[in-house]
């Protein structure tokens, strides 16, 4: 197997989540911010996100859905 095989196969074995931003993070998501929105955890990438989110949740959910929406097209 090569290095880089090595790496990619290691990689897959740590834990990932997705952000409510849609960044991808490979590692424990109870090291990240975290709130419940309508009866699901969603999971943030920083302290300031969920600041933000908690001063209002839709406004938060629907602006990153938009942006999310737009990486995707």
């Amino acid at each position: 197997m090569s290095e880089t095989e090595t790496a990619e196969t290691e990689k897959n074995k740590r834990p990932s989540f997705v952000a409510l931003c849609g960044r991808v993070f490979h590692a424990d998501s109870d090291y990240f911010p975290q709130a419940e929105y309508r009866g699901r955890t969603i999971f943030l990438c920083t302290e300031t996100c969920l600041g933000a989110f908690l001063s209002d949740p839709d406004r938060f959910v629907a602006a990153h859905k938009k942006s999310y929406k737009k990486k995707d097209e």
